[in-house]
């Protein structure tokens, strides 16, 4: 039996991790023997070097935390193992110069870990490139310069630097210095009590040394429960092995971003000379007023924030078509409140049931009196054409017709350039496919949507012929959204258009 996984967050944001699927597999992963130099520059609790004493190894080992409690902890239980030392200091602050290297790194590092302003500045000082406010990129990049060439380090951190803008400069230290032997991805929730919620976890393995051009190494996915991820270290490890993922193509993806779809046809797309969407559209975030406490108001049919928001009475609603002659100073005339589109996943059209005050007085508070707290940006887009996509969706991207309205901050606005306004519902459609749910997947694995990621999707404008057909099913399907919720049978026979546009069936 399986003993359970048990987590535990302590003060420095490290996660105790005391499951002995991970620790043996990630051991196993390590191959140290008692000739080989360990470092651990995050100990916690010793659960990686318990399970090397397990297995009967005495490597030399040198340890570090920053905890008193589990320092004390660490001094008891490891006193009478000469080859195991224990030290009192911050891994992150240590000068590589000046430290012995080893031929062996393992950690689990602290994830997101308050950094004061001036440590910040030390380890930008040291790591420019380097996102500074997520301790684990820190970690690995400092763990990596403190191996001997040849050595191997292996670390489980969370799955973010695979494709999130803001670790571009990680990757590229790893693919200009470094070679990568593995990736192992599974769920967070594997550890009762703890998921991210945003993204997943990764095991990697790491050698020092520099990749050949040709380098390649397999990413593993799909494990049903914790208990399999040693079988990783038999002969059956190839079951779980969903992709090769080549340098010489992360290098050309854009940020240089780990793509890691198991599907030919997302490969395909993805690495083709074809558009994307920030060719043809303009993607971009939306309104804030700064109070919505103030400035917002809901109709009878919101029933969350009851108490936050007033009602809107109906003689008070703005439905004049502002498109024309944009109101980006104040409507000087009562009725003054204007629908605002929010998030929220629902498909093709939300009804407009919030609505901002778009007196001048209220516009010139947004614009001047509190522009430090409200979001007056992007305005040429409001009250245009365009598509909503909600920032962060739980399943599936979802996507609706801003037609004319204001949109949140809350929202990504999707509004195709001038040349391109005749695509709009062709583009509605694909943003509700599960073609485009697939790729913005693989582009971005976690729940963001923003709109550096959107503008990266590759689309496919397939003959005028097949675009009337997507139109007129979309169009029907518009006009369902605004009488109800579109659930996934409705999108049977678009998504049946857009599997064929992307050629997914023959991929």
């Amino acid at each position: 039996m399986v003993a359970p996984a048990i987590r535990k967050k302590d003060e420095f944001q490290a996660f105790y991790t005391n499951c002995d699927c991970i620790t043996s597999y990630m051991v196993g992963l390590l191959q140290c023997d008692n000739s080989t130099t360990v470092l651990e520059p995050c100990v916690g609790e010793g659960a990686f070097i318990d399970e090397i004493v397990r297995n009967g190894l005495f490597p030399n080992i040198k340890a570090y935390e920053l905890s008193d409690v589990s320092i004390a902890k660490l001094y008891e239980k490891y006193r009478e193992i000469p080859t195991i030392q224990i030290e009192k200091k911050d891994f992150l602050l240590l000068l590589p110069l000046f430290e012995k290297r080893f031929d062996r790194v393992i950690a689990n590092p602290p994830y997101g870990a308050y950094q004061s302003p001036e440590k910040r500045k030390l380890l930008r000082k040291d790591f420019p490139n380097i996102y500074a406010k997520e301790t684990y990129g820190l970690f690995l990049a400092r763990a990596m310069e403190m191996l001997n060439h040849g050595g191997r380090l292996v670390f489980i951190i969370p799955d973010t630097y695979l494709t999130l803008h803001m670790h571009e400069g990680l990757r590229k230290l790893l693919l200009k210095n470094y070679t990568i032997e593995s990736i192992t991805l599974f769920s967070s929730n594997f550890f009762p009590g703890v998921n991210f919620g945003y993204a997943g976890l990764s095991i990697i393995s790491i050698v020092n040394k520099s990749p050949d051009k040709n380098h390649k190494f397999p990413v593993y996915k799909g494990f049903k429960e914790v208990s399999e991820l040693p079988l990783l270290l038999t002969d059956k490890k190839k079951q779980y092995e969903i992709c090769q993922l080549a340098y010489r193509h992360i290098n050309k993806n854009p940020s240089f971003a780990f793509f890691t779809s198991s599907k030919s046809w997302v490969a395909s797309a993805i690495h083709s000379g074809i558009s994307r969407v920030g060719d043809i559209c303009s993607v971009v975030t939306g309104f804030y007023s700064g109070n919505d406490g103030k400035y917002l108001r809901r109709s009878e049919s919101v029933t969350r924030g009851a108490k936050k928001y007033a009602l809107i009475n109906a003689d008070e609603i703005c439905n004049e078509d502002l498109s024309k002659n944009l109101p980006l100073n104040g409507l000087a005339e009562s009725p003054h409140w204007v629908p605002i589109v929010k998030g929220g996943n629902r498909r093709f059209y939300k009804p407009s049931e919030w609505f901002m005050d778009w007196s001048k007085t209220a516009v010139y508070d947004y614009r001047v009196t509190n522009k430090q707290k409200a979001r007056f940006q992007n305005s040429q887009f409001y009250f245009n054409q365009g598509i909503a996509v909600p920032m962060v969706s739980s399943s599936s991207i979802t996507a609706s017709l801003i037609d004319g309205r204001l949109f949140d901050q809350s929202i990504v606005g999707i509004f195709p350039h001038e040349k391109n306004v005749w695509l709009i519902y062709y583009l509605l459609g694909f943003f509700n496919s599960k073609v485009c749910n697939e790729l913005i997947r693989t582009i971005n694995a976690s729940t963001n949507n923003s709109a550096n990621y959107i503008k990266k999707i590759p689309l496919i404008i397939p003959s005028v012929d097949i675009q009337g057909q997507v139109v007129t099913e979309v169009k029907r399907l518009v006009s369902m959204g605004k009488r109800a919720v579109i659930n996934e049978k409705e999108l049977q026979k678009l998504n049946v258009f857009f599997d064929e546009i992307y050629d997914v069936k023959s991929a």
